[in-house]
Protein backbone atom coordinates (compact mmCIF):
# COMPACT_ATOMS: atom_id res chain seq x y z
CA UNK A 1 0.00 0.00 0.00
CA UNK A 2 1.07 3.58 -0.65
CA UNK A 3 1.72 5.26 2.72
CA UNK A 4 -1.31 7.31 3.78
CA UNK A 5 -3.62 5.84 1.12
CA UNK A 6 -6.12 3.01 1.51
CA UNK A 7 -7.56 0.99 -1.32
CA UNK A 8 -10.33 3.04 -2.97
CA UNK A 9 -9.19 6.41 -1.63
CA UNK A 10 -9.69 9.54 -3.75
CA UNK A 11 -6.99 12.05 -4.71
CA UNK A 12 -7.61 15.20 -6.75
CA UNK A 13 -4.72 14.51 -9.15
CA UNK A 14 -2.62 11.41 -9.82
CA UNK A 15 0.67 12.06 -11.62
CA UNK A 16 2.23 9.00 -13.24
CA UNK A 17 5.97 9.54 -13.64
CA UNK A 18 8.31 11.38 -11.28
CA UNK A 19 10.78 12.76 -13.78
CA UNK A 20 11.29 16.53 -13.98
CA UNK A 21 8.00 17.11 -15.86
CA UNK A 22 5.91 15.05 -13.42
CA UNK A 23 7.50 16.58 -10.33
CA UNK A 24 7.26 20.09 -11.78
CA UNK A 25 3.56 19.55 -12.58
CA UNK A 26 2.92 18.28 -9.05
CA UNK A 27 4.72 21.33 -7.61
CA UNK A 28 2.67 23.71 -9.75
CA UNK A 29 -0.56 22.04 -8.62
CA UNK A 30 0.48 21.96 -4.97
CA UNK A 31 1.29 25.67 -5.02
CA UNK A 32 -2.27 26.22 -6.20
CA UNK A 33 -3.63 24.16 -3.32
CA UNK A 34 -4.31 20.93 -5.22
CA UNK A 35 -3.38 17.71 -3.42
CA UNK A 36 -1.45 15.31 -5.66
CA UNK A 37 -0.16 11.75 -5.59
CA UNK A 38 2.93 11.08 -7.72
CA UNK A 39 3.96 7.49 -8.54
CA UNK A 40 7.02 6.26 -10.37
CA UNK A 41 8.25 2.77 -11.16
CA UNK A 42 11.81 3.68 -10.12
CA UNK A 43 12.45 3.78 -6.36
CA UNK A 44 14.73 6.81 -6.69
CA UNK A 45 16.06 9.30 -9.24
CA UNK A 46 16.73 7.89 -12.68
CA UNK A 47 20.55 8.22 -12.88
CA UNK A 48 21.28 8.16 -16.62
CA UNK A 49 22.21 11.30 -18.61
CA UNK A 50 19.36 13.05 -20.38
CA UNK A 51 18.42 16.75 -20.65
CA UNK A 52 21.11 19.42 -20.23
CA UNK A 53 19.50 22.62 -21.59
CA UNK A 54 16.62 24.98 -20.98
CA UNK A 55 15.98 28.29 -22.73
CA UNK A 56 15.07 31.56 -21.00
CA UNK A 57 11.33 30.96 -21.27
CA UNK A 58 11.60 27.59 -19.49
CA UNK A 59 14.07 28.97 -16.95
CA UNK A 60 11.24 31.40 -16.17
CA UNK A 61 8.88 28.47 -15.61
CA UNK A 62 11.41 26.91 -13.22
CA UNK A 63 11.70 30.27 -11.48
CA UNK A 64 8.06 29.90 -10.47
CA UNK A 65 8.88 26.59 -8.77
CA UNK A 66 12.30 27.03 -7.17
CA UNK A 67 13.00 30.77 -7.40
CA UNK A 68 15.13 32.80 -9.80
CA UNK A 69 18.29 32.77 -7.69
CA UNK A 70 18.18 28.98 -7.48
CA UNK A 71 17.80 28.68 -11.25
CA UNK A 72 20.82 30.94 -11.69
CA UNK A 73 22.89 28.89 -9.24
CA UNK A 74 21.90 25.62 -10.93
CA UNK A 75 22.73 26.64 -14.50
CA UNK A 76 25.54 28.13 -16.56
CA UNK A 77 24.88 30.26 -19.65
CA UNK A 78 25.91 28.90 -23.05
CA UNK A 79 27.28 31.22 -25.72
CA UNK A 80 25.51 29.59 -28.64
CA UNK A 81 26.15 26.87 -31.22
CA UNK A 82 29.08 26.15 -33.54
CA UNK A 83 28.82 23.85 -36.53
CA UNK A 84 32.16 22.15 -37.21
CA UNK A 85 33.30 20.11 -40.17
CA UNK A 86 35.05 16.74 -39.92
CA UNK A 87 38.36 18.49 -39.16
CA UNK A 88 36.72 20.61 -36.47
CA UNK A 89 36.90 23.80 -38.50
CA UNK A 90 34.06 26.23 -37.81
CA UNK A 91 31.51 26.28 -40.65
CA UNK A 92 29.01 28.52 -38.87
CA UNK A 93 28.53 30.11 -35.49
CA UNK A 94 25.19 31.03 -33.97
CA UNK A 95 25.95 33.28 -31.02
CA UNK A 96 23.92 34.16 -27.96
CA UNK A 97 25.06 37.75 -27.59
CA UNK A 98 22.40 39.03 -25.18
CA UNK A 99 23.35 38.17 -21.59
CA UNK A 100 19.69 38.16 -20.55
CA UNK A 101 16.70 37.23 -22.72
CA UNK A 102 13.24 38.79 -22.71
CA UNK A 103 12.11 36.35 -20.03
CA UNK A 104 14.66 37.53 -17.48
CA UNK A 105 17.22 34.71 -17.82
CA UNK A 106 20.09 33.87 -20.21
CA UNK A 107 18.80 32.62 -23.54
CA UNK A 108 20.56 29.25 -23.19
CA UNK A 109 21.15 27.57 -19.83
CA UNK A 110 23.13 24.36 -19.28
CA UNK A 111 22.66 22.10 -16.26
CA UNK A 112 23.01 18.55 -14.99
CA UNK A 113 19.61 16.83 -14.93
CA UNK A 114 20.13 14.78 -11.74
CA UNK A 115 20.96 18.05 -9.95
CA UNK A 116 17.73 19.60 -11.27
CA UNK A 117 15.67 16.57 -10.28
CA UNK A 118 17.07 16.50 -6.75
CA UNK A 119 16.28 20.19 -6.41
CA UNK A 120 12.72 19.75 -7.69
CA UNK A 121 12.11 16.86 -5.32
CA UNK A 122 13.52 18.77 -2.37
CA UNK A 123 11.22 21.70 -3.12
CA UNK A 124 8.29 19.32 -3.60
CA UNK A 125 8.82 17.91 -0.12
CA UNK A 126 8.73 21.43 1.30
CA UNK A 127 5.50 22.43 -0.41
CA UNK A 128 3.21 19.84 1.20
CA UNK A 129 0.05 18.62 -0.54
CA UNK A 130 2.08 15.98 -2.42
CA UNK A 131 2.86 12.31 -1.77
CA UNK A 132 5.63 10.77 -3.90
CA UNK A 133 5.67 6.97 -4.05
CA UNK A 134 8.61 5.28 -5.76
CA UNK A 135 8.64 1.65 -6.83
CA UNK A 136 4.98 1.88 -7.89
CA UNK A 137 3.74 1.44 -11.46
CA UNK A 138 0.43 2.06 -13.19
CA UNK A 139 -1.33 -1.09 -14.40
CA UNK A 140 -4.63 0.24 -15.77
CA UNK A 141 -6.99 3.22 -15.98
CA UNK A 142 -10.79 3.04 -16.05
CA UNK A 143 -13.03 6.02 -16.86
CA UNK A 144 -16.22 4.04 -17.43
CA UNK A 145 -17.29 3.09 -13.91
CA UNK A 146 -20.84 4.10 -12.98
CA UNK A 147 -21.29 5.77 -9.60
CA UNK A 148 -17.57 6.02 -8.94
CA UNK A 149 -16.40 8.66 -6.42
CA UNK A 150 -14.16 10.28 -9.06
CA UNK A 151 -13.87 10.17 -12.87
CA UNK A 152 -10.78 7.93 -13.12
CA UNK A 153 -9.92 4.70 -11.33
CA UNK A 154 -6.23 3.82 -11.42
CA UNK A 155 -4.91 0.35 -10.67
CA UNK A 156 -1.42 0.62 -9.19
CA UNK A 157 1.09 -2.13 -8.43
CA UNK A 158 3.96 -2.09 -5.96
CA UNK A 159 6.86 -3.57 -7.89
CA UNK A 160 8.63 -5.08 -4.87
CA UNK A 161 5.86 -7.53 -3.95
CA UNK A 162 3.19 -7.19 -6.65
CA UNK A 163 0.59 -5.71 -4.27
CA UNK A 164 -2.21 -3.94 -6.15
CA UNK A 165 -4.16 -0.89 -5.03
CA UNK A 166 -6.99 1.15 -6.54
CA UNK A 167 -6.90 4.94 -6.33
CA UNK A 168 -9.64 7.21 -7.67
CA UNK A 169 -8.59 10.55 -9.13
CA UNK A 170 -10.29 13.66 -10.41
CA UNK A 171 -7.56 13.80 -13.09
CA UNK A 172 -4.52 11.80 -14.19
CA UNK A 173 -1.39 13.32 -15.72
CA UNK A 174 0.68 10.90 -17.79
CA UNK A 175 4.29 12.07 -17.38
CA UNK A 176 5.65 8.54 -17.80
CA UNK A 177 7.93 9.05 -20.75
CA UNK A 178 8.39 7.62 -24.21
CA UNK A 179 7.03 4.18 -23.29
CA UNK A 180 3.98 5.68 -21.57
CA UNK A 181 1.46 3.31 -20.01
CA UNK A 182 -0.99 6.21 -19.68
CA UNK A 183 -0.79 6.81 -23.43
CA UNK A 184 -1.57 3.15 -24.08
CA UNK A 185 -4.49 3.24 -21.65
CA UNK A 186 -6.24 6.09 -23.49
CA UNK A 187 -5.59 4.51 -26.87
CA UNK A 188 -3.33 7.28 -28.19
CA UNK A 189 -0.73 6.47 -30.85
CA UNK A 190 2.62 8.06 -31.59
CA UNK A 191 2.82 9.50 -35.10
CA UNK A 192 6.23 9.00 -36.70
CA UNK A 193 7.80 12.21 -38.05
CA UNK A 194 10.53 10.20 -39.77
CA UNK A 195 13.72 10.57 -37.79
CA UNK A 196 15.50 7.82 -35.86
CA UNK A 197 19.20 7.61 -34.95
CA UNK A 198 21.20 5.76 -32.28
CA UNK A 199 23.68 7.83 -30.27
CA UNK A 200 26.09 7.16 -27.42
CA UNK A 201 25.90 9.78 -24.66
CA UNK A 202 28.89 10.12 -22.31
CA UNK A 203 29.10 12.36 -19.23
CA UNK A 204 32.59 13.12 -17.93
CA UNK A 205 34.03 14.97 -14.93
CA UNK A 206 37.47 16.58 -14.69
CA UNK A 207 39.20 19.23 -12.65
CA UNK A 208 41.16 20.35 -15.72
CA UNK A 209 40.07 23.25 -17.91
CA UNK A 210 39.45 22.07 -21.47
CA UNK A 211 39.92 25.60 -22.81
CA UNK A 212 37.09 25.11 -25.30
CA UNK A 213 34.61 27.65 -26.64
CA UNK A 214 31.83 27.82 -24.06
CA UNK A 215 28.91 26.82 -26.25
CA UNK A 216 27.61 23.73 -28.00
CA UNK A 217 29.95 22.16 -30.59
CA UNK A 218 28.18 20.16 -33.32
CA UNK A 219 30.50 18.12 -35.55
CA UNK A 220 28.80 17.76 -38.93
CA UNK A 221 30.60 14.63 -40.04
CA UNK A 222 28.45 11.82 -41.48
CA UNK A 223 31.24 9.36 -40.69
CA UNK A 224 30.95 10.21 -36.97
CA UNK A 225 28.57 13.04 -36.12
CA UNK A 226 29.26 14.31 -32.61
CA UNK A 227 28.18 16.91 -30.06
CA UNK A 228 30.15 18.46 -27.19
CA UNK A 229 29.15 20.88 -24.44
CA UNK A 230 29.99 21.94 -20.90
CA UNK A 231 26.93 21.30 -18.71
CA UNK A 232 28.25 22.40 -15.29
CA UNK A 233 31.58 23.40 -13.70
CA UNK A 234 33.93 20.48 -14.30
CA UNK A 235 31.19 18.47 -16.09
CA UNK A 236 31.14 17.81 -19.83
CA UNK A 237 28.99 15.85 -22.23
CA UNK A 238 29.86 14.17 -25.52
CA UNK A 239 27.39 12.52 -27.87
CA UNK A 240 28.45 10.29 -30.78
CA UNK A 241 26.24 8.84 -33.47
CA UNK A 242 26.48 5.06 -33.65
CA UNK A 243 26.91 3.27 -36.95
CA UNK A 244 24.58 0.52 -38.03
CA UNK A 245 25.54 -2.67 -36.19
CA UNK A 246 27.80 -0.78 -33.77
CA UNK A 247 27.26 -1.13 -30.02
CA UNK A 248 28.31 1.28 -27.24
CA UNK A 249 30.95 -1.15 -25.96
CA UNK A 250 32.82 -0.65 -29.24
CA UNK A 251 33.36 3.03 -28.40
CA UNK A 252 33.73 2.74 -24.62
CA UNK A 253 37.03 0.88 -24.70
CA UNK A 254 39.44 3.33 -23.00
CA UNK A 255 41.74 3.77 -25.96
CA UNK A 256 38.87 4.23 -28.40
CA UNK A 257 36.79 6.58 -26.24
CA UNK A 258 39.61 8.97 -25.39
CA UNK A 259 40.65 8.99 -29.00
CA UNK A 260 37.20 10.36 -29.84
CA UNK A 261 37.52 12.97 -27.05
CA UNK A 262 41.03 14.04 -28.09
CA UNK A 263 40.01 17.04 -30.27
CA UNK A 264 38.74 18.66 -27.06
CA UNK A 265 40.97 17.10 -24.35
CA UNK A 266 44.16 17.64 -26.39
CA UNK A 267 47.24 16.68 -24.32
CA UNK A 268 45.48 16.25 -20.94
CA UNK A 269 46.23 12.70 -19.68
CA UNK A 270 43.31 10.25 -19.85
CA UNK A 271 43.51 9.53 -16.12
CA UNK A 272 42.48 13.13 -15.42
CA UNK A 273 38.95 12.27 -16.63
CA UNK A 274 36.25 10.30 -14.85
CA UNK A 275 33.47 8.81 -16.96
CA UNK A 276 30.42 9.36 -14.77
CA UNK A 277 27.92 7.52 -16.92
CA UNK A 278 27.28 6.43 -20.47
CA UNK A 279 24.17 5.24 -22.24
CA UNK A 280 22.83 4.52 -25.68
CA UNK A 281 19.86 6.60 -26.75
CA UNK A 282 17.69 6.35 -29.82
CA UNK A 283 16.73 9.86 -30.90
CA UNK A 284 13.24 9.85 -32.41
CA UNK A 285 10.78 12.39 -33.75
CA UNK A 286 7.21 11.51 -32.78
CA UNK A 287 4.04 13.15 -31.51
CA UNK A 288 0.88 11.65 -30.03
CA UNK A 289 -2.25 11.74 -32.16
CA UNK A 290 -4.28 12.78 -29.12
CA UNK A 291 -3.09 14.30 -25.86
CA UNK A 292 -6.09 13.79 -23.62
CA UNK A 293 -9.14 11.66 -23.03
CA UNK A 294 -11.67 13.28 -20.71
CA UNK A 295 -9.75 13.70 -17.43
CA UNK A 296 -6.53 11.94 -18.50
CA UNK A 297 -3.73 14.04 -20.04
CA UNK A 298 -0.34 13.34 -21.61
CA UNK A 299 2.68 15.56 -20.91
CA UNK A 300 6.35 15.54 -21.87
CA UNK A 301 7.81 12.54 -23.69
CA UNK A 302 4.51 10.71 -23.33
CA UNK A 303 3.09 13.26 -25.80
CA UNK A 304 6.10 14.12 -27.98
CA UNK A 305 9.66 12.98 -28.68
CA UNK A 306 12.15 15.56 -29.96
CA UNK A 307 15.67 14.93 -31.30
CA UNK A 308 18.12 16.89 -29.12
CA UNK A 309 19.65 19.15 -31.75
CA UNK A 310 18.04 22.35 -30.47
CA UNK A 311 17.82 21.30 -26.81
CA UNK A 312 14.03 21.45 -26.54
CA UNK A 313 13.00 18.01 -25.22
CA UNK A 314 12.61 18.92 -21.55
CA UNK A 315 11.60 22.46 -22.46
CA UNK A 316 8.53 21.18 -24.29
CA UNK A 317 7.48 19.03 -21.33
CA UNK A 318 7.77 21.90 -18.85
CA UNK A 319 5.74 24.10 -21.22
CA UNK A 320 3.06 21.38 -21.17
CA UNK A 321 2.94 21.47 -17.38
CA UNK A 322 2.82 25.28 -17.27
CA UNK A 323 -0.08 25.34 -19.74
CA UNK A 324 -2.19 22.62 -18.13
CA UNK A 325 -1.77 22.90 -14.37
CA UNK A 326 -3.38 26.32 -13.82
CA UNK A 327 -6.37 25.28 -15.92
CA UNK A 328 -6.78 21.99 -14.09
CA UNK A 329 -6.42 23.62 -10.67
CA UNK A 330 -9.04 26.20 -11.61
CA UNK A 331 -11.49 23.52 -12.74
CA UNK A 332 -10.96 21.35 -9.65
CA UNK A 333 -11.43 24.35 -7.36
CA UNK A 334 -14.57 25.54 -9.13
CA UNK A 335 -13.03 28.74 -10.47
CA UNK A 336 -12.95 27.70 -14.14
CA UNK A 337 -15.38 25.80 -16.32
CA UNK A 338 -14.52 22.29 -17.46
CA UNK A 339 -14.33 23.45 -21.08
CA UNK A 340 -10.97 25.18 -20.51
CA UNK A 341 -9.28 21.77 -20.28
CA UNK A 342 -9.95 21.31 -23.98
CA UNK A 343 -7.55 24.14 -24.77
CA UNK A 344 -4.53 22.20 -23.49
CA UNK A 345 -4.00 20.12 -26.61
CA UNK A 346 -5.13 22.80 -29.05
CA UNK A 347 -2.61 25.27 -27.60
CA UNK A 348 0.34 22.95 -27.00
CA UNK A 349 0.28 20.38 -29.82
CA UNK A 350 0.95 22.79 -32.73
CA UNK A 351 3.96 24.28 -30.97
CA UNK A 352 5.36 20.88 -30.00
CA UNK A 353 4.99 19.60 -33.55
CA UNK A 354 6.76 22.69 -34.95
CA UNK A 355 9.66 22.25 -32.51
CA UNK A 356 10.04 18.56 -33.37
CA UNK A 357 10.11 19.34 -37.10
CA UNK A 358 12.66 22.10 -36.59
CA UNK A 359 14.90 19.75 -34.61
CA UNK A 360 14.67 17.13 -37.36
CA UNK A 361 15.54 19.67 -40.05
CA UNK A 362 18.54 21.02 -38.15
CA UNK A 363 19.65 17.52 -37.22
CA UNK A 364 19.83 16.57 -40.88
CA UNK A 365 21.73 19.73 -41.73
CA UNK A 366 24.14 19.16 -38.86
CA UNK A 367 24.91 15.49 -39.38
CA UNK A 368 24.65 14.81 -43.11
CA UNK A 369 26.81 15.48 -46.14
CA UNK A 370 30.59 15.82 -46.40
CA UNK A 371 33.29 16.72 -48.92
CA UNK A 372 31.60 18.79 -51.67
CA UNK A 373 28.37 19.02 -49.70
CA UNK A 374 30.25 20.29 -46.65
CA UNK A 375 32.00 22.98 -48.70
CA UNK A 376 28.68 24.24 -50.07
CA UNK A 377 27.15 24.11 -46.63
CA UNK A 378 30.05 26.04 -45.09
CA UNK A 379 29.70 28.85 -47.65
CA UNK A 380 25.89 29.00 -47.38
CA UNK A 381 25.83 28.89 -43.58
CA UNK A 382 28.57 31.49 -43.31
CA UNK A 383 26.49 33.85 -45.42
CA UNK A 384 23.26 33.14 -43.59
CA UNK A 385 24.88 33.83 -40.21
CA UNK A 386 25.39 37.42 -41.37
CA UNK A 387 21.67 37.83 -42.15
CA UNK A 388 20.01 39.79 -39.30
CA UNK A 389 17.72 37.58 -37.25
CA UNK A 390 18.84 34.28 -38.82
CA UNK A 391 20.71 33.11 -35.71
CA UNK A 392 17.66 33.78 -33.56
CA UNK A 393 15.41 31.79 -35.86
CA UNK A 394 17.82 28.83 -35.83
CA UNK A 395 18.44 28.62 -32.09
CA UNK A 396 15.15 29.68 -30.57
CA UNK A 397 12.02 27.64 -30.04
CA UNK A 398 10.24 30.89 -29.24
CA UNK A 399 6.71 30.52 -27.96
CA UNK A 400 4.49 31.08 -31.01
CA UNK A 401 1.49 33.34 -30.83
CA UNK A 402 -1.53 31.29 -29.81
CA UNK A 403 -4.44 31.52 -32.22
CA UNK A 404 -7.69 33.12 -31.01
CA UNK A 405 -9.93 30.81 -29.03
CA UNK A 406 -11.58 30.34 -25.70
CA UNK A 407 -8.62 31.69 -23.71
CA UNK A 408 -7.14 34.05 -26.31
CA UNK A 409 -9.04 37.07 -27.61
CA UNK A 410 -9.12 37.84 -31.32
CA UNK A 411 -7.03 40.70 -32.67
CA UNK A 412 -4.70 40.33 -35.60
CA UNK A 413 -2.25 43.05 -34.58
CA UNK A 414 -2.68 42.76 -30.82
CA UNK A 415 -0.54 41.27 -28.07
CA UNK A 416 -3.05 38.51 -27.38
CA UNK A 417 -1.66 34.99 -27.51
CA UNK A 418 1.89 36.24 -26.83
CA UNK A 419 3.99 35.91 -23.70
CA UNK A 420 4.47 39.01 -21.60
CA UNK A 421 8.20 39.76 -21.11
CA UNK A 422 9.76 39.66 -17.64
CA UNK A 423 11.83 42.78 -16.96
CA UNK A 424 12.84 44.16 -13.59
CA UNK A 425 10.44 46.71 -12.08
CA UNK A 426 10.47 48.71 -8.87
CA UNK A 427 7.65 48.26 -6.36
CA UNK A 428 7.67 50.21 -3.09
CA UNK A 429 11.30 51.12 -3.66
CA UNK A 430 12.36 47.51 -4.25
CA UNK A 431 13.62 46.05 -7.54
CA UNK A 432 11.70 42.90 -8.37
CA UNK A 433 11.19 40.55 -11.30
CA UNK A 434 7.84 41.09 -12.97
CA UNK A 435 6.54 37.56 -12.28
CA UNK A 436 7.07 38.06 -8.56
CA UNK A 437 4.85 41.14 -8.82
CA UNK A 438 2.16 39.54 -10.98
CA UNK A 439 1.69 36.60 -8.62
CA UNK A 440 0.58 33.05 -9.46
CA UNK A 441 -2.88 33.82 -10.84
CA UNK A 442 -4.45 36.09 -13.45
CA UNK A 443 -3.20 39.66 -13.63
CA UNK A 444 -4.01 42.89 -15.40
CA UNK A 445 -1.11 45.08 -16.52
CA UNK A 446 -2.18 48.61 -17.33
CA UNK A 447 -0.74 52.03 -18.18
CA UNK A 448 -4.03 53.66 -17.20
CA UNK A 449 -5.58 54.27 -13.78
CA UNK A 450 -8.00 51.35 -13.34
CA UNK A 451 -11.58 52.45 -12.81
CA UNK A 452 -14.17 50.87 -10.49
CA UNK A 453 -15.59 48.57 -13.18
CA UNK A 454 -12.16 47.09 -13.98
CA UNK A 455 -11.46 46.61 -10.29
CA UNK A 456 -14.74 44.71 -9.90
CA UNK A 457 -13.98 42.58 -12.96
CA UNK A 458 -10.50 41.84 -11.57
CA UNK A 459 -12.02 40.58 -8.32
CA UNK A 460 -14.39 38.36 -10.33
CA UNK A 461 -11.43 36.87 -12.20
CA UNK A 462 -9.20 36.74 -9.13
CA UNK A 463 -6.71 38.96 -10.95
CA UNK A 464 -4.08 41.29 -9.48
CA UNK A 465 -3.94 44.73 -11.11
CA UNK A 466 -0.46 46.12 -11.76
CA UNK A 467 -0.27 49.73 -12.95
CA UNK A 468 2.92 50.52 -14.86
CA UNK A 469 4.41 54.00 -14.49
CA UNK A 470 7.52 55.50 -16.01
CA UNK A 471 9.09 57.03 -12.92
CA UNK A 472 8.71 56.90 -9.14
CA UNK A 473 6.69 59.64 -7.50
CA UNK A 474 3.15 60.53 -6.48
CA UNK A 475 0.63 58.50 -8.49
CA UNK A 476 -3.14 58.38 -8.30
CA UNK A 477 -3.55 54.65 -7.84
CA UNK A 478 -6.55 53.00 -6.17
CA UNK A 479 -6.09 50.87 -3.09
CA UNK A 480 -5.24 47.20 -3.78
CA UNK A 481 -3.60 48.14 -7.10
CA UNK A 482 0.15 47.56 -7.31
CA UNK A 483 2.23 50.39 -8.80
CA UNK A 484 5.30 49.16 -10.69
CA UNK A 485 7.97 51.56 -11.93
CA UNK A 486 9.17 50.45 -15.36
CA UNK A 487 12.75 51.64 -14.84
CA UNK A 488 14.10 50.33 -18.13
CA UNK A 489 11.00 51.10 -20.16
CA UNK A 490 10.68 47.48 -21.33
CA UNK A 491 7.04 46.96 -20.36
CA UNK A 492 5.91 50.35 -21.60
CA UNK A 493 7.65 49.84 -24.93
CA UNK A 494 6.23 46.33 -25.27
CA UNK A 495 2.67 47.52 -24.63
CA UNK A 496 3.01 50.41 -27.06
CA UNK A 497 4.27 48.20 -29.90
CA UNK A 498 0.63 47.10 -30.33
CA UNK A 499 -0.96 50.30 -28.93
CA UNK A 500 -2.11 48.42 -25.84
CA UNK A 501 -3.17 50.40 -22.79
CA UNK A 502 -3.97 47.35 -20.66
CA UNK A 503 -3.69 43.57 -21.03
CA UNK A 504 -5.15 40.62 -19.14
CA UNK A 505 -2.40 38.07 -18.45
CA UNK A 506 -3.09 34.38 -17.82
CA UNK A 507 -1.28 32.51 -15.01
CA UNK A 508 1.09 31.06 -17.63
CA UNK A 509 1.98 34.64 -18.70
CA UNK A 510 0.12 34.48 -22.02
CA UNK A 511 -1.85 37.62 -22.90
CA UNK A 512 -5.54 36.76 -22.89
CA UNK A 513 -7.00 40.12 -23.97
CA UNK A 514 -6.03 43.74 -24.45
CA UNK A 515 -7.59 47.17 -24.79
CA UNK A 516 -6.29 50.17 -26.70
CA UNK A 517 -8.72 52.62 -25.04
CA UNK A 518 -7.83 54.92 -22.15
CA UNK A 519 -11.19 54.59 -20.42
CA UNK A 520 -10.11 53.23 -17.05
CA UNK A 521 -10.69 49.70 -18.35
CA UNK A 522 -14.45 50.02 -18.86
CA UNK A 523 -14.41 48.07 -22.13
CA UNK A 524 -11.98 45.48 -20.81
CA UNK A 525 -14.14 45.01 -17.72
CA UNK A 526 -17.16 44.34 -19.92
CA UNK A 527 -15.19 41.70 -21.79
CA UNK A 528 -14.16 40.00 -18.54
CA UNK A 529 -17.74 39.96 -17.28
CA UNK A 530 -18.72 38.12 -20.47
CA UNK A 531 -16.24 35.27 -20.03
CA UNK A 532 -18.55 32.55 -18.77
CA UNK A 533 -15.70 30.06 -18.39
CA UNK A 534 -14.54 32.14 -15.41
CA UNK A 535 -16.88 31.27 -12.55
CA UNK A 536 -17.63 34.22 -10.20
CA UNK A 537 -16.62 33.69 -6.56
CA UNK A 538 -20.26 33.70 -5.43
CA UNK A 539 -20.99 30.75 -7.72
CA UNK A 540 -17.94 28.72 -6.77
CA UNK A 541 -19.23 27.57 -3.41
CA UNK A 542 -22.13 25.70 -4.99
CA UNK A 543 -19.80 24.07 -7.50
CA UNK A 544 -17.30 22.93 -4.88
CA UNK A 545 -19.69 21.65 -2.22
CA UNK A 546 -21.98 19.37 -4.22
CA UNK A 547 -20.07 16.23 -3.26
CA UNK A 548 -17.32 16.18 -0.61
CA UNK A 549 -14.24 14.34 -1.75
CA UNK A 550 -12.77 11.94 0.82
CA UNK A 551 -9.02 12.18 1.30
CA UNK A 552 -6.64 9.46 2.40
CA UNK A 553 -7.11 10.55 5.99
CA UNK A 554 -10.87 10.77 5.66
CA UNK A 555 -10.92 14.58 5.72
CA UNK A 556 -12.87 16.41 3.02
CA UNK A 557 -10.57 17.96 0.43
CA UNK A 558 -11.50 21.62 0.51
CA UNK A 559 -12.06 23.30 -2.80
CA UNK A 560 -12.03 20.18 -4.98
CA UNK A 561 -15.02 19.39 -7.16
CA UNK A 562 -16.35 15.87 -7.33
CA UNK A 563 -18.61 16.72 -10.21
CA UNK A 564 -17.82 19.82 -12.22
CA UNK A 565 -19.50 22.51 -14.25
CA UNK A 566 -21.20 22.13 -17.58
CA UNK A 567 -19.19 23.10 -20.64
CA UNK A 568 -22.28 23.81 -22.70
CA UNK A 569 -22.80 27.39 -23.83
CA UNK A 570 -19.48 28.76 -22.63
CA UNK A 571 -18.22 31.95 -24.26
CA UNK A 572 -14.62 33.09 -24.49
CA UNK A 573 -12.86 36.40 -25.05
CA UNK A 574 -13.26 36.14 -28.80
CA UNK A 575 -17.02 36.05 -28.27
CA UNK A 576 -17.51 32.55 -29.59
CA UNK A 577 -19.81 30.00 -27.94
CA UNK A 578 -18.45 26.54 -27.30
CA UNK A 579 -20.42 23.45 -26.43
CA UNK A 580 -19.20 20.12 -25.17
CA UNK A 581 -18.04 19.15 -28.65
CA UNK A 582 -15.41 21.91 -28.55
CA UNK A 583 -13.51 20.16 -25.78
CA UNK A 584 -11.90 16.73 -25.72
CA UNK A 585 -12.35 16.87 -21.96
CA UNK A 586 -15.67 15.26 -21.07
CA UNK A 587 -18.08 17.25 -18.91
CA UNK A 588 -18.72 15.11 -15.84
CA UNK A 589 -21.66 16.91 -14.35
CA UNK A 590 -24.44 15.68 -12.25
CA UNK A 591 -26.87 18.14 -13.77
CA UNK A 592 -25.15 21.25 -12.42
CA UNK A 593 -24.91 24.06 -14.95
CA UNK A 594 -23.82 27.65 -15.08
Amino acid sequence: MIPGYRDGDVVPVLVVGAGPVGVAAASMLARRGVRTLVVDRYPDLYPLPRAVHVDDEVARILQGIVGADTVTALTIPARGLRLLDARHRTMAEFRRDRPIGVHGHPQANMFDQPDLERLLRDRLAGVGQVTLAGGVELVALDQEQEGAPAPVRATLRRIADGTRQHIYAQAVLGCDGANSTVRDEIGARMLDLHFEERWLVVDVRTERDLDAWDGVHQVCDPRRAATFMRVAPGRYRWEFRLHEGEVPADLLQPGRLFGLLRPWTKDIPDEEFEVLRSAEYTFRARIADTWCDRRVFLLGDAAHLTPPFIGQGLCAGLRDAANLTWKLAGVLQGALDEVVLGTYESERAPHARAVVKKAVMLGRVMTGGQDGAALIRRVVLGGLCRVPGFTTRVLDAEFPRLTPGLLVAAGRWSLTGRLVPQPWVTVDGRRRRLDDVLGAGFSIVTLDVPGPSLQRAARRLGARIVRVVGAPGPAITPEHVVTAVDDDGVLTSWLRTRRAVAVVVRPDRVVLAQTTRRDGGVGLAADIEGWTWAIPPASRLAATTQAPVPTASGVTASGVTASGVTASGVTGPAGQTLGESASPARSILNGASL
